[in-house]
């Protein structure tokens, strides 16, 4: 027996009214609501999102879908390939008008 991941994404969907935001149910795993800015995620599978996200904008109550870009994203900073330096100008560091010793 060995377990496997399903890819997931989330869908977030900008409602009109958040009163059918319960309704969303029915397509995945509603994981926030927002009452103030009037938006939901919703967890699903990453085969079956993209028909979801049909159906789900056709709902009267959705103003919006967009389906989330966190699996295209790098989260990696660099690698070892890489040689990032950075630079700070001396000039760029020092004030116009330096503190002195009397104003502290």
């Amino acid at each position: 027996m060995s377990f496997e991941i399903t890819p997931r994404r989330a869908l977030i969907v900008h409602l009109h009214n958040t009163r059918q935001a319960r309704q969303l149910r029915r397509f995945g795993i509603v994981k926030y609501i927002s009452d103030a800015a009037k938006y939901a995620i919703i967890y699903m599978n990453d085969d079956e999102i993209e028909q979801k996200a049909k159906l789900i904008d056709r709902l009267g109550f959705v103003a919006s879908v967009e389906i989330s870009n966190w699996p295209e994203v790098d989260t990696t900073v660099g690698s070892d390939n890489e040689n990032i330096e950075f630079a700070i100008d001396d000039e760029d560091l020092a004030d116009e008008n330096p503190i002195t010793d009397e104003e502290l």
